[in-house]
């Protein structure tokens, strides 16, 4: 039975909403036009290192490891405890996995001894609190300013872009199929 493995995760996202929906950004996972649409027009052919950000149940680290190359290295920085247990069974050995807030990114890249950032996805809610956006979003203007391609999704640009207003931040496209209906923003 093909679907019968993502029903206990879709339920766990949704757990994860009602008790967190402050950390959870959505009731239902992003769907797999969503997911093309945060990577549409990457060229991955010169990415070496992605860190994903909030990947929840991994439907955006599926669209990453069909397009990058086999050498090249995934972080994922995931919060929730319920996720990091099955995005091991999912993905093994191919990504490494942090188990800390994103904020902490750079303290969570020199952990792993990387210097160099190429792609950052990002899954993250952005109702966070201030002092912690402050960091991350510091971070990812280092990182894009070095030349990192930044990409997360939003349902609400106008609130979202109050909150981003320190990064220099493009609509990439509209996604009407997806629940509810999204925006994906970046950098480069």
């Amino acid at each position: 039975m093909a679907g019968m493995p993502t029903i206990p995760n879709n339920l766990r996202f949704v757990a994860n909403f009602l008790q967190h929906p402050l950390q959870n950004a959505s009731l239902v996972p992003s769907s797999s036009s969503a997911s093309k649409a945060m990577l549409d027009g990457i060229d991955f052919s010169a990415i070496s290192t992605i860190v994903e950000l909030g990947p929840g149940t991994g439907v955006f680290t599926k669209e990453i490891l069909k397009h990058c190359r086999p050498d090249t290295k995934i972080l994922l920085v995931e919060l929730e405890e319920s996720y990091i247990t099955m995005l091991r069974a999912e993905f093994g050995e191919r990504v490494v996995i942090s188990n800390q807030s994103a904020h902490l990114l750079d303290a969570i890249l020199a952990q792993h001894g990387i210097d160099k950032v190429d792609l950052i996805v990002s899954g993250l809610p952005f109702s966070l609190p201030t002092d912690i956006t402050e960091k991350l979003f510091a971070s990812i203007g280092r990182y894009t300013e070095r030349g990192a391609i930044f990409r997360f999704f939003t349902y609400n640009p106008p609130l979202m872009k109050r909150v981003y207003k320190s990064l220099p931040i493009k609509q990439v496209s509209f996604v009407l199929k997806n629940i509810p209906p999204m925006w994906v923003y970046g950098i480069h």
